[in-house]
């Protein structure tokens, strides 16, 4: 009787899981472009602390070659027409730069960093990576020190696909001497 039912509810099961077979790869959901970091706090605004703890394992930012290179990104979300790749142009928003600079008590970052101007996601990816870099040598100096850096980077002008409503501007709030500690 206790193989009978065994043998039963081990049917039971492998007819559960070919039932859900291939419902992962159907196509869904619209085909928006935003930034994930812009989304970090679970949409509750759009700041992205870096570093993000205490810890050198925050894993948003690294250092190479004297930069602090700060992980931002562009993804698109939904899975329909997974094959296309778009490019987005990337900037900086000062209006929305001074507005996260109030809201985050911090101010404008000096233009001590650099930006790619554009990204490119390739064919067959749903994402790319790309770095807000700052010198090493600018967190060290001394006019610097104690100071909350606040810049609203955006995407924009995708090649294909739309921006999505929300999350195409991450307000990035560089805490200075948090991230020099960790260098």
């Amino acid at each position: 009787m206790k193989n009978r039912l065994f043998l039963l509810l081990a049917a039971l099961c492998a007819l559960a899981f070919t039932a859900c077979e291939g419902d992962g790869d159907a196509d869904y959901g619209f085909s928006r472009i935003y930034m994930p970091q812009a989304l970090s706090t679970g949409g509750l605004d759009n700041s992205y602390a870096v570093p993000a703890s205490s810890s050198v394992n925050t894993y948003n930012f690294r250092v190479e070659e004297g930069e602090v290179r700060i992980i931002l990104g562009v993804m698109r979300s939904g899975s329909f027409d997974k094959a296309g790749g778009f490019t987005v142009k990337v900037g900086v928003s000062l209006p929305a730069t001074a507005e996260a600079a109030a809201a985050f008590g911090g101010e404008a970052m000096p233009e001590v960093y650099s930006l790619p101007e554009s990204v490119t996601v390739p064919k067959g990816r749903s994402g790319e990576s790309f770095y807000l870099a700052i010198p090493v040598s600018s967190l060290t100096r001394a006019e610097y020190a104690g100071k909350k850096w606040v810049l609203a980077v955006g995407i924009s002008e995708p090649s294909a696909y739309e921006l999505a409503e929300r999350g195409t501007v991450t307000a990035v709030v560089v805490d200075v001497d948090a991230l020099k500690a960790l260098l």
